[in-house]
Protein backbone atom coordinates (compact mmCIF):
# COMPACT_ATOMS: atom_id res chain seq x y z
CA UNK A 1 0.00 0.00 0.00
CA UNK A 2 1.47 3.38 -1.24
CA UNK A 3 2.90 5.53 2.02
CA UNK A 4 0.02 7.97 2.04
CA UNK A 5 -2.89 5.74 2.10
CA UNK A 6 -1.35 3.91 5.12
CA UNK A 7 -4.47 5.02 7.09
CA UNK A 8 -6.79 2.55 5.07
CA UNK A 9 -6.07 -0.41 6.80
CA UNK A 10 -8.44 -2.88 8.81
CA UNK A 11 -9.08 -0.23 11.04
CA UNK A 12 -10.23 2.73 8.88
CA UNK A 13 -13.29 4.90 8.84
CA UNK A 14 -13.63 7.85 7.37
CA UNK A 15 -13.72 9.91 10.98
CA UNK A 16 -10.69 8.20 12.37
CA UNK A 17 -7.92 11.31 10.96
CA UNK A 18 -10.44 13.68 13.24
CA UNK A 19 -9.77 11.10 16.63
CA UNK A 20 -6.43 11.23 15.32
CA UNK A 21 -5.66 15.24 15.08
CA UNK A 22 -7.24 15.29 18.40
CA UNK A 23 -4.68 12.73 19.91
CA UNK A 24 -2.01 14.29 17.97
CA UNK A 25 -2.77 17.96 19.46
CA UNK A 26 -3.50 16.86 23.34
CA UNK A 27 -0.18 14.67 23.11
CA UNK A 28 2.09 17.67 21.43
CA UNK A 29 0.43 20.35 23.57
CA UNK A 30 1.12 17.46 26.99
CA UNK A 31 4.93 16.80 25.60
CA UNK A 32 4.87 20.93 25.53
CA UNK A 33 3.70 22.13 28.54
CA UNK A 34 6.35 19.29 30.44
CA UNK A 35 9.35 20.47 28.28
CA UNK A 36 7.79 24.55 28.93
CA UNK A 37 7.61 24.04 32.67
CA UNK A 38 11.28 22.25 32.81
CA UNK A 39 12.77 24.76 30.62
CA UNK A 40 11.26 27.49 33.27
CA UNK A 41 13.00 25.63 36.27
CA UNK A 42 16.22 25.16 34.73
CA UNK A 43 17.26 28.19 32.28
CA UNK A 44 18.42 31.38 33.86
CA UNK A 45 20.46 32.16 31.13
CA UNK A 46 19.74 34.82 27.86
CA UNK A 47 22.92 32.86 26.21
CA UNK A 48 21.83 32.41 22.63
CA UNK A 49 22.97 28.26 23.27
CA UNK A 50 19.81 28.70 25.28
CA UNK A 51 17.89 29.95 22.87
CA UNK A 52 18.63 26.61 20.77
CA UNK A 53 17.56 24.62 23.18
CA UNK A 54 14.32 26.39 24.18
CA UNK A 55 13.32 27.10 20.01
CA UNK A 56 14.73 23.22 18.79
CA UNK A 57 13.68 21.32 21.46
CA UNK A 58 10.24 22.45 22.00
CA UNK A 59 9.81 21.21 18.55
CA UNK A 60 11.92 18.27 19.15
CA UNK A 61 9.97 17.00 22.39
CA UNK A 62 6.62 16.89 20.35
CA UNK A 63 7.98 14.21 17.94
CA UNK A 64 5.86 11.45 20.04
CA UNK A 65 2.59 13.02 19.58
CA UNK A 66 2.42 11.94 15.76
CA UNK A 67 3.32 7.87 16.88
CA UNK A 68 0.26 8.67 19.15
CA UNK A 69 -2.32 9.90 16.37
CA UNK A 70 -1.63 6.74 14.48
CA UNK A 71 -1.87 4.14 17.43
CA UNK A 72 -4.72 5.28 19.50
CA UNK A 73 -6.82 8.01 17.21
CA UNK A 74 -6.58 5.58 14.05
CA UNK A 75 -5.82 2.19 15.29
CA UNK A 76 -2.62 1.62 13.23
CA UNK A 77 0.58 0.63 13.83
CA UNK A 78 3.27 3.34 14.67
CA UNK A 79 5.68 2.88 12.57
CA UNK A 80 3.54 3.64 9.37
CA UNK A 81 3.91 6.74 9.98
CA UNK A 82 7.65 6.15 9.62
CA UNK A 83 7.09 3.85 5.84
CA UNK A 84 5.47 1.65 4.44
CA UNK A 85 7.37 -1.25 6.07
CA UNK A 86 6.52 -0.49 9.29
CA UNK A 87 9.70 1.35 10.80
CA UNK A 88 12.17 3.58 9.97
CA UNK A 89 14.90 2.47 7.46
CA UNK A 90 17.59 3.14 9.16
CA UNK A 91 20.60 2.54 6.48
CA UNK A 92 18.42 4.66 4.05
CA UNK A 93 18.03 7.16 6.45
CA UNK A 94 21.84 7.34 6.72
CA UNK A 95 22.53 7.08 2.59
CA UNK A 96 20.13 9.93 2.17
CA UNK A 97 21.85 11.88 4.83
CA UNK A 98 24.86 11.31 3.03
CA UNK A 99 23.58 12.84 -0.26
CA UNK A 100 22.04 15.98 1.24
CA UNK A 101 25.52 16.05 3.01
CA UNK A 102 27.22 16.14 -0.42
CA UNK A 103 24.37 18.03 -1.99
CA UNK A 104 24.83 21.21 0.56
CA UNK A 105 28.53 21.06 -0.05
CA UNK A 106 28.34 21.09 -3.73
CA UNK A 107 26.12 24.43 -2.62
CA UNK A 108 29.11 25.72 -0.48
CA UNK A 109 31.46 25.47 -3.63
CA UNK A 110 29.71 27.10 -5.85
CA UNK A 111 28.55 29.98 -3.67
CA UNK A 112 32.45 30.50 -2.94
CA UNK A 113 32.82 30.32 -6.92
CA UNK A 114 30.40 32.76 -7.16
CA UNK A 115 32.32 34.81 -4.79
CA UNK A 116 30.23 34.73 -1.84
CA UNK A 117 31.63 36.27 1.57
CA UNK A 118 31.47 35.06 4.96
CA UNK A 119 30.18 37.77 7.64
CA UNK A 120 31.94 37.26 11.09
CA UNK A 121 30.29 39.94 12.59
CA UNK A 122 28.81 38.12 14.98
CA UNK A 123 31.56 35.41 15.81
CA UNK A 124 31.32 34.47 19.49
CA UNK A 125 34.38 33.00 19.33
CA UNK A 126 35.39 29.49 18.55
CA UNK A 127 34.94 27.90 22.07
CA UNK A 128 31.08 29.14 21.79
CA UNK A 129 31.03 28.11 18.95
CA UNK A 130 32.03 24.53 19.18
CA UNK A 131 29.19 24.29 21.68
CA UNK A 132 26.52 25.91 19.42
CA UNK A 133 28.02 23.46 16.29
CA UNK A 134 27.25 20.88 18.99
CA UNK A 135 24.32 21.63 20.70
CA UNK A 136 22.93 21.76 16.44
CA UNK A 137 24.11 18.13 15.84
CA UNK A 138 22.25 16.99 19.17
CA UNK A 139 19.11 18.95 18.74
CA UNK A 140 18.22 19.49 15.17
CA UNK A 141 17.73 15.84 14.05
CA UNK A 142 15.28 15.53 16.55
CA UNK A 143 13.67 18.92 15.22
CA UNK A 144 13.23 17.86 11.58
CA UNK A 145 12.40 14.18 12.73
CA UNK A 146 9.52 15.98 14.74
CA UNK A 147 8.66 18.12 11.78
CA UNK A 148 8.68 15.54 9.48
CA UNK A 149 6.42 13.04 11.17
CA UNK A 150 3.61 15.36 11.64
CA UNK A 151 3.63 17.65 7.93
CA UNK A 152 5.02 15.03 5.52
CA UNK A 153 4.30 12.07 7.77
CA UNK A 154 0.50 11.85 9.95
CA UNK A 155 -0.72 14.55 8.04
CA UNK A 156 -0.14 13.54 4.52
CA UNK A 157 -1.42 10.39 5.41
CA UNK A 158 -4.58 11.97 7.54
CA UNK A 159 -5.47 13.31 4.03
CA UNK A 160 -4.84 10.14 2.18
CA UNK A 161 -7.61 8.84 4.40
CA UNK A 162 -10.24 10.82 2.15
CA UNK A 163 -8.48 11.23 -1.07
CA UNK A 164 -6.47 8.47 -3.66
CA UNK A 165 -4.23 11.07 -4.51
CA UNK A 166 -1.48 12.57 -2.25
CA UNK A 167 -1.13 15.92 -4.12
CA UNK A 168 -4.43 17.46 -2.24
CA UNK A 169 -2.80 16.40 1.14
CA UNK A 170 0.91 17.55 -0.32
CA UNK A 171 -0.09 21.08 -1.25
CA UNK A 172 -2.49 21.32 2.17
CA UNK A 173 -0.03 19.78 4.65
CA UNK A 174 3.24 22.19 2.66
CA UNK A 175 1.27 25.38 3.16
CA UNK A 176 0.17 24.48 6.80
CA UNK A 177 3.99 23.97 6.91
CA UNK A 178 5.14 27.60 5.65
CA UNK A 179 2.69 28.72 7.76
CA UNK A 180 3.71 27.80 11.21
CA UNK A 181 7.19 29.35 9.92
CA UNK A 182 6.07 32.69 10.23
CA UNK A 183 7.91 34.06 6.97
CA UNK A 184 6.56 37.34 5.81
CA UNK A 185 9.34 37.63 2.60
CA UNK A 186 7.31 36.55 -0.58
CA UNK A 187 11.04 34.93 -1.72
CA UNK A 188 11.52 33.03 1.09
CA UNK A 189 7.71 31.91 1.50
CA UNK A 190 7.84 30.93 -1.81
CA UNK A 191 11.07 28.42 -1.40
CA UNK A 192 9.94 27.13 1.94
CA UNK A 193 6.69 26.33 -0.17
CA UNK A 194 8.90 24.33 -2.91
CA UNK A 195 10.98 22.91 -0.20
CA UNK A 196 8.11 21.24 1.27
CA UNK A 197 6.59 20.10 -1.79
CA UNK A 198 9.67 18.36 -2.54
CA UNK A 199 9.76 16.74 0.88
CA UNK A 200 6.22 15.23 0.39
CA UNK A 201 7.59 14.81 -3.42
CA UNK A 202 10.65 12.41 -1.67
CA UNK A 203 7.93 10.93 0.79
CA UNK A 204 5.80 9.28 -1.56
CA UNK A 205 8.18 8.55 -3.90
CA UNK A 206 10.22 6.40 -1.71
CA UNK A 207 7.49 5.50 0.66
CA UNK A 208 8.53 6.79 3.69
CA UNK A 209 10.29 9.87 5.98
CA UNK A 210 14.11 8.91 5.45
CA UNK A 211 14.55 10.83 2.17
CA UNK A 212 12.58 14.11 3.73
CA UNK A 213 14.34 13.33 7.48
CA UNK A 214 17.80 13.45 6.08
CA UNK A 215 17.00 16.85 3.65
CA UNK A 216 15.47 18.91 6.38
CA UNK A 217 18.23 18.09 9.32
CA UNK A 218 21.00 18.76 6.89
CA UNK A 219 19.54 22.11 5.74
CA UNK A 220 18.75 23.07 9.18
CA UNK A 221 22.38 22.01 10.39
CA UNK A 222 24.06 23.84 7.34
CA UNK A 223 22.44 26.61 8.03
CA UNK A 224 23.38 27.08 12.23
CA UNK A 225 26.68 25.76 10.95
CA UNK A 226 27.65 28.15 8.16
CA UNK A 227 26.14 31.17 10.59
CA UNK A 228 28.69 31.40 12.33
CA UNK A 229 27.28 31.80 15.43
CA UNK A 230 25.42 34.24 14.93
CA UNK A 231 22.04 34.10 16.94
CA UNK A 232 18.77 33.00 15.67
CA UNK A 233 17.02 35.37 13.94
CA UNK A 234 13.42 36.39 13.91
CA UNK A 235 11.47 34.86 10.98
CA UNK A 236 9.66 37.88 10.51
CA UNK A 237 12.59 39.84 9.67
CA UNK A 238 14.20 37.47 7.11
CA UNK A 239 14.25 38.62 3.94
CA UNK A 240 15.78 37.36 0.29
CA UNK A 241 15.28 38.45 -3.54
CA UNK A 242 14.41 35.91 -5.85
CA UNK A 243 17.55 35.29 -7.28
CA UNK A 244 18.50 34.20 -3.90
CA UNK A 245 15.01 31.89 -2.98
CA UNK A 246 16.33 30.35 -6.36
CA UNK A 247 19.81 29.85 -5.28
CA UNK A 248 18.62 28.75 -1.79
CA UNK A 249 16.31 26.07 -3.52
CA UNK A 250 18.88 24.66 -5.80
CA UNK A 251 20.48 21.66 -3.34
CA UNK A 252 17.27 20.75 -2.58
CA UNK A 253 16.16 19.88 -6.12
CA UNK A 254 19.64 18.56 -6.37
CA UNK A 255 19.32 16.67 -3.64
CA UNK A 256 16.20 14.89 -4.55
CA UNK A 257 17.23 14.10 -8.38
CA UNK A 258 20.16 12.35 -6.63
CA UNK A 259 17.62 10.61 -3.67
CA UNK A 260 15.49 9.13 -6.87
CA UNK A 261 18.23 7.93 -9.26
CA UNK A 262 19.58 5.84 -6.00
CA UNK A 263 16.04 5.24 -5.12
CA UNK A 264 15.15 3.84 -8.57
CA UNK A 265 18.54 1.98 -9.20
CA UNK A 266 18.26 0.26 -6.17
CA UNK A 267 14.53 -0.83 -6.62
CA UNK A 268 15.80 -2.50 -9.87
CA UNK A 269 18.11 -4.09 -8.38
CA UNK A 270 17.16 -8.19 -7.37
CA UNK A 271 14.98 -9.15 -5.12
CA UNK A 272 17.69 -10.63 -2.78
CA UNK A 273 18.87 -7.42 -2.69
CA UNK A 274 16.98 -5.32 0.09
CA UNK A 275 14.68 -2.40 -0.69
CA UNK A 276 16.30 1.02 1.07
CA UNK A 277 16.83 -0.32 4.82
Amino acid sequence: MSYHLQTRGPAYRWWRPLLGAAVLVAVAFACLAVFTALADALVTSTDQRWEMVLSFGALAVTLPAAFAAARFGERRPAGTVSSVDGRLRWRWLAECAGWAVAAFAAAAVVDLLLGAGWDGSGWPGLPTYLSIVALTLLLVPFQAAAEEYVFRGWLLQAFGAWMRTPWPGAVLSSAAFVATHGYTSPPIIAELFVFALILCWLTVRTGGLEAAIGLHAVNNIATMVLAGGAPIPDQSTVTATWGDAVLIAAPSVFYAWLVDLRYRKRAAEPESVPAPD
